[in-house]
């Protein structure tokens, strides 16, 4: 087959995935604007939370009342044996759950839900992309038994694909099932008002980025089935990721202000120069983690799966440095949220990050082309560079000196 044959025989099936109804049918699915989405609240763990505790509490102008609350405890109960629940659904049926209060954070724990009614505590651990640290689950539980020792309590552990906890206490919960019940009540109670779209939407992001949907993946296979060549060329068409680190990596090369610490296919790992003579930033074992002996570095990162493609972010992570360092470190900046904002609790084993946000997002990103991309990127960081990255390397300074302080 001649080139021009060849180039029309591919135009040829290029058009006719496109015309295909079912293509055009996906095609408009992922499309359409999501506000969570452009929110950059897909996989923070917070954020979930925060719209879990907005939606579970009676007393929020959702104009559901306890509805959700129900339902969702119904979920849950569901997942023990009856002889297990700490309470019947009929009680729950009949009984008063308009007075129910919903903490967040509350010691460290996602979602606390008091029903003084019913004498019930519900101690909700929410975990979307991270594991449960080792122990956490059963220091929570014993948190709740101690200060509620006369009321009923409920465990429960919610991932996107209800993995099973470590404690028996827990029962597992997954996004799929919320992202169901929360479908319903939008469809049976809501679907004209505001809060009807706001839970469409929600439940949109959940099934494009948490939980699988299984009509969708059914309908995608039978397409690339259909017009494989189409979707061959496509991918092999694609930019190539190392092209949004490469724009991440100009940011930091020969900048005297910083010091490199490592550079990957995907990575990129720096400090300020400030840091280059504290001791208590530089007394992590270097066979541990980084060469350097860096207790906490920046790194930058862009992804490479399909979920998160096109997204640059930047984080500050402290390494396994020794222990009463990276203590200090995680507890200084978990008491400043204003400035370390989206640290990661709880504290990791050996890597906690104090400090995360996004130079891109995927869903911005997915909506630009390259040059859109880099000038982005490059705006964010003018923005970190003015308005945190002082901030921060005063603090981590100040946190380590006073650490040194400490242990002399």
């Amino acid at each position: 087959m001649t080139q021009d044959a060849m180039t029309t025989d591919i135009e040829q099936k290029l058009a006719d995935l496109v015309d295909d109804l079912d293509f055009q049918a996906i095609d408009r699915r992922m499309g359409r604007f999501n506000l969570f989405e452009a929110m950059g609240a897909v996989r923070g763990e917070l954020r979930h939370s925060n719209f879990l505790a907005f939606l579970l509490s009676p007393s929020r102008n959702h104009g559901l009342g306890s509805e959700p609350l129900l339902r969702f405890l119904r979920l849950a109960l569901g997942g023990l044996p009856p002889g297990l629940r700490p309470i019947r659904s009929l009680e729950l049926l009949v009984g008063d759950l308009d007075g129910a209060v919903i903490h967040r954070e509350w010691n460290n724990i996602d979602l606390l839900i008091e029903v003084k009614q019913l004498r019930l505590v519900v101690l909700v651990e929410n975990k979307v992309g991270a594991k449960a640290g080792e122990g956490q689950l059963a220091r929570y539980r014993g948190v709740v038994e101690s200060r509620f020792p006369a009321d009923r309590h409920l465990f429960v552990f919610l991932t996107p694909d209800g993995h099973a906890p470590d404690e028996d206490a827990y029962v597992a919960m997954n996004y799929a099932d919320v992202a169901r019940m929360i479908e319903s009540l939008a469809q049976e109670r809501t679907a004209e008002t505001e809060t009807g779209l706001i839970l469409r939407h929600y439940v949109e992001m959940l099934r494009r980025h948490i939980v699988p949907d299984q009509e969708l993946q059914d309908l995608a296979r039978l397409l690339y089935e259909r017009h494989k060549e189409a979707f061959d060329y496509v991918l092999k068409c694609r930019p190539e990721g190392g092209s949004l680190f490469q724009v991440a990596k100009s940011l930091v090369d020969g900048d005297p202000s910083f010091l490199m610490d490592r550079v990957g296919s995907t990575l990129l790992a720096f400090v300020p120069a400030e840091w280059g003579s504290a001791p208590n930033l530089n007394a992590c074992d270097t066979t541990l983690w980084t060469r350097t002996g860096r207790s906490a570095v920046f790194e930058i990162k862009t992804y490479t799966s399909e979920a998160y493609a096109y997204r640059v972010s930047i984080a500050l992570v402290v390494g396994p440095a020794p222990g009463e360092i990276r203590e200090q470190l995680y507890q200084s900046a978990r008491d400043r949220p204003d400035l370390f904002k989206g640290l990661v609790k709880p504290m990791g084993a050996k890597f906690a990050t104090i400090y995360g946000r996004d130079l891109l997002s995927h869903a911005a990103g997915k909506l630009m082309d390259e040059e859109q991309r880099a000038a982005v990127i490059q705006e964010a960081w003018k923005t970190f560079q003015k308005d945190d990255l002082p901030s921060l390397t005063e603090a981590v300074l100040e946190i380590a000196t006073a650490a040194t302080s400490e242990s002399d």
